[in-house]
């Protein structure tokens, strides 16, 4: 077998997790789909997976040489797209992280017209809160709100996304509306933090060009949005949230919003990937089409931002 296939067989078992669930991918025999990976070891004169009788998992070895084999067969992929009449529709897998509350709101319920219009592709989509390990967890591309630390990856910005401050109709009634930062500490906070150790809360506000931060009492810390925004209305605190996120919710009394004078700065919103060169089609439509979508429903300004491809 050549070295190319070797490398497209190593490809499917890591992004399948398993050889049975590859070798049905590429239509041959789980045993050949064992001889090929442990051919490539030996050619390479390295363990590139853990084996174990439900799932495989890469090495460290493997994790490396997983992003090379990608980058040489996508290389090999892009040099044979170039004779063909027209551009490949793009197909494969395509596995994406975003934010929880964009995935469930936004994103899910406009795929299946994406899914029609590329009926090739095979999606993976996972919503979390937190920021994922693309190598290590096979993920292609994320999209992520907030300033990132600095990393590897590829990071294209989409936009800024409004937040807005608000609390429920009963937390203000028991507490009373805030007028200005004076009556903060009167106040409590629900606090927002993805991973332990949690930072204290604290209330964001945009001075100007300066974000000024002002600590805050906080009766419950959560890590992810759903939590956050049943939090608020349960009555547990002022909350600073995407105003797309709550818009239903404000416009229907469930959640109120407060201190307009102190709205925290806009967050930017960016898709990030691992791969500088020879991008995957399949990663390119995708930019292209949630940019698109996440102007078209709000989340947002039309001026948007950088949503072309890279």
């Amino acid at each position: 077998m050549d070295k190319v296939r070797q490398m497209q067989v190593f490809i499917h078992v890591m992004e399948s997790g398993n050889f049975s669930r590859a070798a049905e991918a590429m239509n041959m025999p789980r045993s050949t789909v064992s001889t090929v990976i442990q051919a490539l070891e030996d050619r390479l004169g390295t363990q590139l997976i853990h084996r174990t009788t439900r799932r495989v998992t890469p090495t460290h070895d493997g994790l490396r040489f997983l992003e090379t084999a990608r980058e040489l067969v996508e290389a090999v992929e892009a040099s044979e797209r170039m004779f063909r009449p027209r551009p490949a529709q793009a197909t494969g897998r395509l596995r994406v992280d975003m934010p929880s509350r964009i995935g469930r709101r936004i994103v899910i319920p406009a795929l299946p017209g994406f899914l029609a219009a590329h009926p090739r592709l095979d999606l993976e989509l996972s919503t979390t809160d937190r920021m994922v390990d693309m190598v290590g967890e096979g993920v292609d591309c994320v999209v992520r709100v907030g300033e990132l630390a600095d990393s590897a990856l590829v990071c294209r910005k989409l936009g800024d996304i409004a937040l807005i401050n608000c609390a429920s109709p009963d937390y203000l009634a028991r507490y009373g509306t805030p007028e200005g930062l004076d009556d903060l500490p009167r106040h409590h906070m629900v606090n927002y933090a993805v991973r332990a150790p949690f930072p204290g809360a604290e209330w964001e506000y945009a001075d100007g060009r300066a974000v000024r931060a002002v600590p805050m009492g906080s009766l419950v810390t959560v890590d992810n949005a759903e939590a956050y925004i049943a939090a608020a209305r349960a009555g547990l605190g002022l909350i600073q949230i995407p105003e797309f996120d709550v818009r239903d919710l404000l416009a229907e009394g469930a959640l109120v919003d407060v201190l307009a004078r102190y709205r925290p700065p806009a967050m930017p919103l960016s898709f990030l990937y691992a791969r500088r060169r020879n991008l995957p089609a399949r990663i390119r439509v995708f930019q292209s089409w949630i940019g698109d979508l996440l102007v078209a429903r709000g989340v947002l300004p039309a001026s948007g931002g950088a949503r072309g491809g890279p």
